[in-house]
């Protein structure tokens, strides 16, 4: 979905929504497109790719989880000692 580009009544719809911050209602709506069986091509690509900026950062995901396991690991080094 790119800037200054006019798009289908739905990737301007999942704009919208993005811009808001409606990241929920964002989902909801390009589930809906996607669970359509009669969607156009374009409003697909569309809602694949709303789905697609809304997915967590791998990268975060990992580092968050190690610091999780640091912080349980300290927790339990101290209440040990």
């Amino acid at each position: 979905m790119a800037k200054g580009r006019k798009g289908t009544g739905v990737e301007a719809r999942l704009e919208a929504l993005l811009a808001q911050g409606d990241h929920a209602a964002a989902r909801a709506e390009a589930r809906r497109v996607l669970s359509d069986a009669g969607a156009a091509g374009g409003d697909r690509q569309a809602a694949t790719a709303t789905l697609r900026s809304l997915e967590p950062e791998p990268g975060a995901v990992r580092v968050g989880l190690a610091a999780v396991a640091l912080a349980a690991g300290v927790a339990a080094w101290l209440l040990r000692g």
